[in-house]
C-alpha cells in the first residue's frame, strides 16, 4: 500500500512539473482521491492521502494564488476522502454480497457445492501437511418427496431449513456444511478421529427435526481422508456409495442405519 501511495505522489509531482506549478494544488487533488481509495477504513484513507496532499501544498504557487485558503483546501480534501471511502465501502459490500451468493445455497444459507469443493481442496492440502484425517459425511432424507407431495413445497423448504439449522447447532464452527441439492447434504469435518461418532451426531441432529414424522428418516454415508482417498471427488463418491448402501439396508430392516 505504501508503495502505491508513493507512486501516486510521484506521478502527481511529475504532472505538476510538466504542467507548471501554477494550479499545482488542484492538479494533485485527483491523486489525493486515488490514494484515499486504496485504504479500507476512513482513517487509513486519510493516512494514504496525506503524502499526496503534502506534495500538492509544496508544489502550489502561493504567489500566483494557486494555493487556496486553508479552509477551502481542507474542505475539498476532506470531501474527496469521504467520497472515495464511501464508494469503496459500497463496492466492497456489493462484492461480498455477490461472493456470498455465488458460494452459498439460497434456501438454507449453507455452503453450496462450489464452496464445498473449494474448502475440500484447502483441507486436503492442510491435512496432507499435518498427516491428519478429516471426514466427509453425506446424508439425505428418506421420505422427503412424500412431505412435498402431502404438505407442499413450502413445507419441504422449511424442513430443509430446519435440518440446516439443526446441523449448524450441533457441529463445530470449523466444520463445513453444504447442501448439494434437493434433500442431499454434505459435511466436511477437519481433524476428526472418530467418524462413526460424527455420523451419529449428524443422524441425531436430523432426527431431532424429523421427530414425529415416522415416514421421514435419514441415511448417512461417510468417507475418511486419506484412508478412503486423497481426492475430494473420490471421497464424495465413496461416501455417496455408502449412503446408498445404508438406504438399501434400511429397506431390508426398517431403522436408521449409518454406513461406516
Amino acid at each position: 500500500m505504501s508503495v502505491r501511495v508513493a507512486l501516486i505522489a510521484l506521478i502527481s509531482a511529475l504532472l505538476v512539473a510538466v504542467g507548471g506549478a501554477h494550479g499545482g494544488f488542484w492538479m494533485c487533488v485527483p491523486g489525493v482521491m486515488l490514494a484515499a481509495s486504496i485504504a479500507d477504513t476512513a482513517l487509513g484513507a486519510a493516512y494514504c492521502a496525506l503524502p499526496v496532499l503534502v506534495v500538492a501544498v509544496l508544489l502550489a504557487d502561493r504567489d500566483r494564488g494557486a494555493m487556496p485558503p486553508l479552509w477551502e483546501a481542507f474542505l475539498v480534501v476532506s470531501l474527496s476522502i469521504a467520497v472515495m471511502h464511501s464508494v469503496r465501502r459500497r463496492l466492497r459490500h456489493e462484492r461480498d454480497v455477490m461472493e456470498h451468493a455465488a458460494l452459498s445455497d439460497p434456501l438454507t444459507g449453507l455452503a453450496n457445492r462450489r464452496m464445498l469443493m473449494s474448502v475440500a481442496e484447502h483441507e486436503i492440502a492442510r491435512h496432507q501437511r499435518a498427516d491428519a484425517r478429516f471426514v466427509v459425511v453425506m446424508l439425505d432424507l428418506n421420505g422427503f418427496k412424500q412431505v412435498n407431495d402431502r404438505y407442499g413445497h413450502h413445507a419441504g423448504d422449511q424442513l430443509l431449513c430446519d435440518v440446516a439449522g439443526s446441523l449448524t447447532q450441533v457441529l463445530r464452527s470449523q466444520d463445513t456444511i453444504a447442501r448439494l441439492g434437493g434433500d442431499e447434504f454434505c459435511v466436511i469435518a477437519p481433524e476428526t478421529e472418530n467418524p462413526r461418532a460424527l455420523a451419529e451426531k449428524v443422524t441425531e441432529a436430523v432426527a431431532h427435526v424429523t421427530d414425529g414424522r415416522d415416514s421421514l428418516t435419514t441415511s448417512v454415508g461417510i468417507a475418511v481422508f486419506p484412508e478412503d482417498g486423497t481426492g475430494i471427488e473420490k471421497l464424495l463418491r465413496i461416501a455417496d456409495d455408502r449412503l446408498l448402501a445404508a438406504k438399501r439396508r434400511r429397506y431390508e430392516r426398517p431403522q436408521r442405519r449409518v454406513a461406516a
